[in-house]
């Protein structure tokens, strides 16, 4: 199998249309449906949903603060059918480790490892599904930050089960603890 990754010069807002673009390709190509965003300010999901609206796909929105985020978006979102989570409402526990591995591959594969496992754990996919998570560099730290600059294709999985492992050796497959595809990230 042979697919294509987009690597972006530089982290931050800028990628996020190419982003969204890239994302719509592959759930088109792949008859992907579930999308994880991560929107703290709704800047993202309000591109997504422009750039996804001929699409019938269910966005999980993952947000910052509720108070962060434009009542008015989240009343969209809700009418649209589609979820939202503020994670500062979620008790999330995780080995910070883990956080700092997957930030050397970038930001948002944090982000999008970390919004998987906690919509697994809230229950709102079912364990195995394949999705699309998008996340993007931080906005503190970062002149050009906010938006979107990675994407991945990845199973559900609960945060309890992350750190089992499939061995050869048992002949079984347990679902749910691949980072499958990565569509985007920047460099």
């Amino acid at each position: 199998m042979y697919e294509d990754i987009t690597y972006f010069n530089k982290p931050g807002i800028e990628n996020t249309t190419q982003t969204l673009q890239i994302v719509k390709k592959y759930a088109v190509k792949k008859g992907i449906n579930q999308i994880l965003v991560a929107s703290t300010y709704g800047y993202t999901i309000e591109k997504a949903l422009e750039i996804f609206k001929e699409l019938d796909v269910k966005f999980i929105v993952i947000g910052g603060k509720r108070k962060y985020f434009p009542e008015a978006l989240y009343d969209k979102l809700v009418e649209k059918d589609h979820l939202i989570v503020f994670n500062s409402e979620y008790n999330f526990q995780y080995p910070e480790i883990v956080w700092e591995v997957l930030r050397r591959f970038s930001e948002g594969m944090k982000v999008c490892v970390q919004m998987n496992l906690m919509v697994s754990d809230l229950e709102l996919l079912p364990i195995g599904e394949e999705l699309i998570a998008i996340a993007g560099t931080g906005r503190e730290d970062f002149p050009s930050g906010g938006g979107a600059d990675t994407a991945v294709i990845l199973e559900t999985v609960k945060s309890s089960d992350f750190f089992k492992l499939d061995l050869p050796q048992s002949k079984t497959k347990i679902i749910g603890r691949k980072i499958k595809e990565i569509l985007c990230k920047p460099r």
